[in-house]
């Protein structure tokens, strides 16, 4: 078989396993996170709500994978940090809760993506053996997104606490999050608003970029429409637009098998999430199906290559593979690490559904 032989087996259940022990060392006091480490190894000073929320998705994904004690003590520490620090009442309501940035410096900031992704990881599988806030906290964050969005489906990014909503900036990837995460919390309060919502925001974004004619790779949006693929009513539009996503994230596939000609680890790891995500979901004939036969696996084996096998930090996943050109080649960060654990579990999940790639090309 040729170079676009899938990856697997013990090696990628070894890689996944050395990801979450690398998470798990980064734990510190009351569940926060070491947030990463410069080049020269030195410790990061500052924080990001938004990442260690999706540091926490990751664990859930796990989780639901792995249901042990060992993942749900670590989920748990993770989850009551996030809660403890970050969750408080919007001013002005009764049951509208946000993520405030404390923790980043930014007390009166809370952030559209920051709320998204802490309820995707709240809200999945769940037992009694993981922590997560209570029902009505959860929806209460749900109350926070909808507030943040415009009857068209666009979101606002950011919430000051002073001035309310903020509209001098939008972020690429906190709707796609934002959506997400309200299909996630229908599945604890089964509220049908949070599912209306979260297809409005992805027709907002499927309909602006094929009018632009502009897509991005917006892995999160992919994750939204897989997970409200059950319920949603627009079907067609969606695939159009994951399709248009995907082509976006295919622009600069490299032969080493990285998907961005910078060659970081992190870009091709959220393509693949992104991508696998979606596969099931897409036309069987369609050219850009095709393609993926051969580029995802030799994604994965790239993203696997770059993680690191020995030392302080074995398991996770730096900035650049070892040799790379990028003088910032060693840093790590959790976030690089979380989403190399999303795709390689999306990966190990539905590995066998890709098409077989043609070994004569």
């Amino acid at each position: 078989m040729g170079d676009s032989a899938p990856v697997g087996g013990e090696q990628l259940d070894r890689a996944i396993a050395d990801a979450v022990a690398s998470l798990h060392a980064q734990v510190r006091f009351a569940g926060r996170l070491e947030y990463g480490y410069n080049r020269r190894g030195r410790p990061m000073q500052r924080y990001n709500i938004a990442r260690h929320a999706g540091t926490l998705y990751a664990l859930a994904q796990h989780y639901e994978r792995v249901p042990d004690a060992r993942a749900a003590a670590l989920y748990s520490e993770v989850s009551r940090y996030l809660a403890t620090a970050c969750v408080r009442l919007v001013p002005g309501t009764e049951d509208q809760y946000a993520l405030w940035g404390d923790v980043e410096g930014k007390p009166d900031e809370a952030k559209l993506g920051a709320a998204g992704l802490a309820l995707a990881a709240w809200c999945g599988a769940h037992d009694d053996a993981q922590w997560r806030p209570p029902i009505d906290i959860l929806s209460g964050v749900g109350g926070f997104i909808a507030a943040m969005q415009a009857p068209d489906g666009r979101f606002v990014s950011k919430y000051s606490a002073k001035d309310g909503p903020q509209t001098g900036w939008q972020s690429l990837y906190y709707p796609g999050e934002a959506a997400l995460g309200l299909v996630r919390l229908y599945g604890v309060d089964e509220e049908p608003e949070w599912l209306d919502r979260a297809e409005s925001a992805l027709l907002h974004l499927a309909d602006t970029r094929a009018r632009d004619g502009k897509h991005e790779p917006d892995h999160w949006a992919l994750l939204a429409t897989e997970a409200l693929w059950p319920y949603a009513m627009e079907r067609e539009r969606l695939v159009a637009h994951a399709l248009g996503v995907i082509d976006a994230m295919l622009t600069h596939v490299q032969g080493s098998g990285a998907l961005t000609a910078c060659g970081r680890l992190t870009p091709t790891a959220i393509r693949l999430e992104g991508i696998l995500a979606v596969r099931d979901l897409l036309p069987p004939g369609h050219p850009t199906t095709a393609a993926l036969a051969s580029i995802v696996p030799r994604a994965v084996a790239y993203l696997l290559a770059g993680q690191l096998r020995s030392g302080r930090h074995a398991g996770a996943f730096p900035r650049a593979p070892a040799g790379s050109a990028d003088p910032r080649a060693a840093e790590l960060r959790v976030d690089y690490t979380q989403h190399a654990l999303s795709a390689l579990l999306a990966w190990r999940d539905g590995r066998t559904h890709l098409p077989a790639p043609d070994d004569t090309a």
